[in-house]
């Protein structure tokens, strides 16, 4: 990874990093389990809009500060990094906080909502000198990097195709089950492909239920199915080459993946560690290191855009 220029004032790889975590909701309790398992940092304050969620979680905030207010954390100046876990809505005000703050900042996907934002957000980040990380936590699966190492290596000749069912529960009210789900695959085929062009979509959605096809130039076919219908769980992806088939289901509890080559299946041994941690420990070691994230404001503003994109030729599917 390439090195930024960062304006850190204090040498963090010397002493722990202090951390304020903001949000503890759906998602956000993933992180304050986490952040208290990680090496090196100290998580000193973990801000929520509403206290009840202190409350389910006390047993995890002992000796941790909680606030109300997000400004708590930002106008610290004993806080070096923030974990942004909030609705999408406010991520843009919030990231803008942080930075003008002087504060790292990790974001979890999707990083904004439109390319407007994205664009305001670039020079901000520039400007700050701070690293700047979105949370896609499908790119740091190990079952992920090994179809890429293997893609590299020509396992599975030229790919065809590239297909994730994405099943969400529960539904969010605050955006669409395509710009809830989506970020995963349209990260993952970021990261395995790099398309630069969109030549064309083909799809529908409802606000429970998606199902669209993309056709990027120089890139295999993409197609993406998500939905929050009923209670089961269906995290699967299809990647079709002229030389195997790769199947990687995260539902299942051992031989996730599975490989399909002259009529025999494999299943690869991946030392399993969770995404999530792997991708707090890249924020961390980049903070510590001035090398930039794999997920950084560039790959982040790429997704957002993909995401406008297509959700606006599949509710508009006459334009």
């Amino acid at each position: 990874m390439p090195k930024q220029n960062l304006k850190n004032d204090k040498p963090l790889e010397l002493k722990a990093i202090n951390l304020g975590l903001i949000g503890l909701g759906y998602f956000g309790k993933n992180y304050l389990r986490l952040l208290q398992n990680t090496k090196g940092v100290h998580l000193r304050t973990v801000a929520n809009r509403e206290s009840d969620a202190f409350e389910t979680h006390k047993n995890l905030l002992k000796r941790i500060k909680t606030t109300l207010n997000a400004d708590d954390i930002f106008s610290d100046p004993e806080i070096d990094a923030v974990f942004i876990v909030t609705p999408p809505g406010t991520h843009y005000s919030l990231i803008e906080t942080g930075l003008k703050s002087g504060k790292h900042i990790f974001v979890e996907k999707p990083m904004v909502l439109n390319v407007s934002d994205a664009k305001k957000l670039k020079p901000l980040v520039q400007k700050s000198g701070k690293v700047f990380m979105v949370g896609f936590q499908y790119v740091f699966n190990e079952n992920i990097r090994f179809i890429k190492k293997e893609i590299e290596n020509g396992t599975f000749g030229k790919i065809i195709s590239f297909s994730n069912e994405h099943a969400v529960s529960p539904s969010r009210p605050d955006i669409d089950v395509f710009t809830d789900a989506a970020p995963h695959p349209l990260s993952v085929f970021q990261y395995l492909f790099n398309p630069k062009k969109l030549i064309s979509v083909d799809g529908e959605m409802a606000h429970d239920d998606a199902s669209v096809q993309i056709q990027f130039e120089k890139a295999p076919l993409l197609n993406i199915k998500t939905s929050s219908f009923g209670e089961t769980k269906t995290r699967k992806l299809t990647l079709v080459g002229e030389k195997a088939t790769a199947i990687l289901d995260e539902t299942l509890e051992e031989n996730k993946l599975s490989i399909l080559k002259d009529g025999k299946i494999t299943y690869p041994e991946i030392t399993s560690k969770e995404p999530l941690q792997s991708e707090v420990e890249q924020f961390i070691h980049c903070i510590k290191t001035g090398e930039t994230p794999l997920t950084n404001i560039d790959f982040g503003s790429q997704i957002t855009k993909w995401l406008e994109v297509i959700s606006e030729k599949i509710k508009s599917p006459a334009n």
